[in-house]
């Protein structure tokens, strides 16, 4: 019995050991393995040709035309001093509002800075929203419960959407920027520990979303004494913020702002509108404002910044243990650099290091057309390619970013651990294919398909039809600067699409990672040995 029990006790052991061995050559001949990382690809296009018609009964799409009415008219009283500049919605835009109740009434009071950005618009964005909530749970009023502000560093829009009458809602809308506003017992005052709470936990937010990726994409695209990176993210600011500099940032905005009033057409109901009422309500009576708002003079006297030189660095963002990194890349588009716009793009035509003076028109157009021909999602050159065809990301886009101060495209997405290499190299390889091969006309009508109807689709919405607005007031282009704008967007062809491409993408990109260093590196290193990386810490 004894030796029988020796026995049977003693397999199990021997079982152990056997499975500890084998388990134990496993893990070695694991650790052995080299990881192969996603190989990098020429870069592949869509084909926008049909070759034959797919049912002849179907209807030929007739050409997409561009908008030519105003979005809105401004009304003129040359008989009273407005503070503001009225603008009434045209009729012509009501009758198809999507966006919007037809009982209800629209109206919009936008501070506009196009000389300079807003000091500190992220306090005050987090602090007007504070007032509004404490705002409608004071007087109970339904209307204040449809407040919205959209905020950028040249434009602060706040808007009220209900069945009121125009002048209530108006006084409304004038009470965020009376001077004593965040203190005002009447309208109740702001909870300034609670404002200064959201901006802290927006910053951890930022960090644990990747959010910060973009701060830094700010920082290294301008340079630190760049005016929209010395106006945002005040950290000392917001650990010491109080009621009275809360007060001094609002009436800083209100100083340097040209005011504008977005009210629904006279066709729509409770629309007649107070003049005299309106302006005995302004809170900035005191602040002396011009009648009228003539145009500034050009951008580029504006304020003198140095464009930060990109050479061929990769700046890393280290996030230990995360399964993707995101990617941020683009070029700069400024008023005055080395372009090749206006240019041949032959070799042996020309020589396309000239200096060119940009235009306002010609760096939109520049700005619209080549990130959406790049980026505009399922249609875009690199999601065709980076992700139809090669699965190398779930998606990845382009924007543009036509600022006063500066202008910039920015392709964004991001990619698994392992395909971080390949996915740079195809972005970079396509930005180098759209400098050296026309399109075809094909994608040339695709793209003025989709950036027209993208125009005539806003016009159908509220809240961007006033963006778009705005933005043009910020970067002053009046209506018939819009319309030669869309006339030149109408007559694009595939040579002058490249010009586009040979001026803006000039120069080397500027390309920012975030993902785990320690894995991304050696990829990088194979696929891209001519390019320096560096690490950033992100305070």
């Amino acid at each position: 019995m004894m030796n029988l029990t020796a026995v049977t006790h003693g397999r199990p052991k021997q079982l152990q050991s056997l499975m500890c061995c084998a388990a134990a050559l496993l893990l070695s001949a694991c650790q052995q393995t080299q990881i192969v990382f996603t190989p990098t690809e020429p870069p592949s296009l869509a084909s926008f040709e049909i070759p034959y018609p797919l049912d002849n009964h179907l209807p030929e799409s007739g050409v997409i035309i561009p908008a030519t009415d105003p979005m809105f008219s401004d009304e003129v009283h040359t008989e009273l001093d407005l503070p503001y500049q009225l603008h009434r919605l045209a009729s012509v835009q009501s009758t198809h509002d999507l966006s919007s109740n037809s009982l209800s009434n629209r109206v919009s009071l936008a501070a506009v800075s196009s000389q300079a950005p807003f000091n500190n618009p992220d306090i005050l964005q987090i602090a007007l929203q504070e007032k509004a909530r404490a705002q409608a749970i004071h007087l109970a009023d339904p209307c204040l419960e449809t407040f919205s502000i959209r905020v950028s560093l040249h434009s602060i829009n706040l808007s009220l959407t209900c069945p009121d009458d125009v002048n209530h809602i108006y006084g409304l809308l004038v009470q965020f920027w009376q001077q004593n506003t965040f203190v005002d017992a009447t309208t109740a005052p702001v909870d300034v520990d609670n404002i200064r709470r959201q901006l802290k936990l927006n910053k951890h937010l930022n960090a644990f979303s990747g959010a910060e990726i973009d701060k830094v994409w700010r920082e290294k695209l301008l340079g630190p004494e760049h005016p929209y990176n010395k106006v945002l993210n005040n950290d000392a600011l917001f650990d010491s913020l109080n009621l009275k500099q809360l007060q001094q940032i609002q009436q800083q905005a209100s100083s340097q702002a040209q005011w504008h009033l977005f009210l629904p057409n006279m066709q729509a109901k409770n629309a007649e509108f107070d003049l005299q009422g309106s302006i005995k309500q302004w809170p900035m009576l005191t602040t002396s404002l011009p009648k009228s708002f003539p145009k500034s003079s050009s951008h580029e006297d504006k304020l003198e910044t140095t464009t930060p030189k990109q050479t061929k660095k990769i700046y890393l963002i280290d996030a230990p243990g995360s399964v993707q990194t995101q990617v941020r890349l683009g070029y700069r588009i400024d008023h005055s650099i080395n372009h090749a716009i206006g240019h041949t793009v032959d070799s042996e035509l020309g020589d396309m290091s000239e200096t060119s003076q940009l235009s306002s028109q010609e760096v939109a157009l520049s700005c619209r057309s080549l990130s959406a021909l790049m980026g505009r999602s399922f249609s875009g050159r690199l999601y065709y390619d980076l992700r139809e065809k090669r699965g190398l990301t779930y998606g990845i886009y382009g924007q543009c970013a036509n600022a006063p101060l500066s202008s910039s495209i920015k392709f964004y997405g991001s990619t698994a651990i392992e395909h971080t290499g390949a996915f740079v190299v195809g972005i970079l390889d396509h930005l180098a294919l759209v400098k050296t091969q026309s399109a075809s006309q094909g994608e040339i009508n695709a793209l003025k398909t989709y950036l027209i109807g993208e125009d005539l689709l806003s016009q159908d919405n509220s809240i961007q039809r006033e963006n778009q607005y705005l933005q043009q007031l910020a970067t002053e282009l009046t209506q018939v600067d819009v319309q030669k704008l869309n006339a030149e967007l109408q007559a694009l062809t595939p040579k002058r699409l490249q010009q586009l491409a040979n001026g803006a993408f000039s120069g080397e990109p500027l390309i920012i990672l975030r993902g785990d260093i320690d894995r991304i590196i050696p990829d990088l290193t194979s696929k891209l040995p001519e390019w320096q990386l560096e690490r950033v810490k992100v305070d």
